[in-house]
């Protein structure tokens, strides 16, 4: 992880002691566990625009993070990905002419 962090923040490799301390500072100063905290799950979805919002859950076990997401993410929506509205009517569309398509071939 700190190879990586140091990559995208740093910007180069990790290849002695200096580069370490660096990286080091990063990860212990910026990723902390309250960069978690009321988190937005859905970054390009405005709250106030819409009646859809993912937020991160506090600390549970497996069963209740399921549960939460089962409850949570009920509805797929292209405006969580940044998308227009109409991004699903053309998927949906491409769908169904490939279901149709295969059908006739069949």
């Amino acid at each position: 992880m700190i190879f990586i962090f140091g990559e995208i923040v740093y910007g180069g490799h990790i290849v002695n002691d200096i580069d370490r301390i660096l990286a080091n500072a990063y990860l212990k100063n910026m990723m902390v566990d309250e960069l978690f905290d009321d988190l937005e799950l859905f970054p390009y979805l405005d709250p106030k625009m819409t009646h859809l919002s993912f937020k991160v859950t506090a600390q549970s076990s497996y069963d209740k993070y399921y549960e939460y997401i089962e409850q949570s993410l009920n509805v797929e929506t292209p405006l969580a990905y940044g998308l227009h509205p109409n991004a699903e009517i053309g998927f949906r569309t491409a769908q169904c002419e490939l279901l149709f398509n295969t059908l006739v071939e069949l």
